[in-house]
């Protein structure tokens, strides 16, 4: 392939003052060295070295080996150029390609980055290993147990709306269940729940359903000390975050939310009765020792001392005033659930019957 003297001066360090804004392209000046000499040392300098590919045979037969040769060599004479700026000798495939792996190309040669080596991997050790494995399982754990509780309260709820179908029967509920004792209900709440009274196991229902089954939720249960025939009813149940049994209990602890439910129903197999709060108070479970008004000591009112003494401090702990007062004699429930207000707390609703 002839070069043409004008081809070189892309070369020249000066080329840059010589740049056509206007047209890309960059021209020679017109004083630019083009001498015999000039062309010959960049000859020398950059010798081409290719071979021409194979071409069709026809193409001598039908006079285009002249095109042909000529077309190809205007497309290796632009990759010459790009090749020999780039890398300082002549374009080859073979050696382009030697001096990569040379370099090592394929252990993290990059050409984009200036001939740098990726850093290798760091080994993680065992003790990483082992704790992400531990953290793995936990979480698997910690999900199983979710899935257990969400099953529960969904299996308890299926199990409450059953009983709730047979809320107008008690002769029934009794029969399946003779520790059956009453029913109690607090409108716009989820409490609406069969209550529970085993004098010789006090706490059997904390975790055991209706039909003897274990139960997250349990039943609602009647302290073992009260008299079923007497003054007073101290029922407990569990404070659960979906609202279940006593969980939207604490909601009274709001006054306007007291004058929106100022009653509840709560029937037993002897009797119906409506109940009206009188007093709304937060507790909690005390040591023996400490000299305080422990209302859980209070299940049975029978005597009447015991029964004022009781009224006059629930109602001095009440968080909002009544203006209801009991009078000896006169039925009262006392709802009680457990709150996080502080260690081991309670909140706790009185209601007098009114009819």
């Amino acid at each position: 392939m002839k070069h043409s003297k004008q081809d070189y001066y892309y070369d020249d360090p000066d080329y840059t003052q010589n740049y056509d804004v206007d047209q890309p392209k960059r021209r020679a000046p017109q004083n630019y060295d083009v001498s015999e000499e000039r062309y010959s040392q960049r000859v020398q300098q950059y010798p081409p070295q290719r071979q021409y590919p194979p071409y069709p045979q026809e193409y001598n037969d039908r006079g285009y080996e002249q095109g042909y040769r000529q077309g190809y060599e205007q497309g290796y004479q632009q990759a010459y150029y790009r090749d020999s700026r780039n890398y300082g000798d002549s374009y080859d495939d073979n050696s382009r390609n030697q001096r990569r792996y040379d370099r090592g190309y394929d252990d993290g040669y990059d050409d984009r980055r200036g001939y740098t080596k990726r850093a290798p991997k760091k080994k993680t050790s065992g003790a990483i290993i082992t704790v992400r494995v531990i953290a793995i399982l936990l979480l698997i754990a910690g999900l199983g147990i979710v899935g257990f509780k969400l099953y529960q309260y969904y299996d308890d709820k299926k199990g409450h709306n059953e009983l709730q179908a047979l809320s107008a029967d008690f002769n029934q509920l009794y029969s399946r269940n003779n520790d059956f004792y009453g029913w109690l209900k607090v409108d716009d709440t989820e409490i609406d729940y069969p209550v529970m009274y085993t004098p010789s196991d006090p706490e059997h229902y904390l975790h055991t359903d209706f039909d003897g089954d274990y139960s997250e939720s349990g039943e609602l249960f009647m302290d073992a000390n009260c008299d079923p025939n007497g003054y007073h009813a101290l029922i407990y149940g569990h404070h659960m975050f979906n609202g279940s049994m006593f969980g939207n209990l604490p909601k009274y602890g709001e006054e306007d939310y007291y004058q929106a439910h100022r009653t509840f129903r709560f029937d037993t197999m002897n009797e119906r009765g409506e109940y009206e709060i009188f007093a709304v108070f937060y507790s909690q479970v005390y040591d023996d020792n400490e000299d305080v008004f422990k209302y859980y000591y209070y299940a049975n009112l029978n005597d009447e001392a015991t029964y004022n003494s009781y009224v006059a401090n629930v109602k001095a702990l009440s968080i909002y005033e009544t203006g209801i007062s009991p009078m000896y004699g006169e039925k009262i429930v006392t709802l009680s659930t457990c709150n996080y207000h502080t260690n081991d707390g309670r909140f706790v609703v009185c209601g007098r019957k009114i009819n």
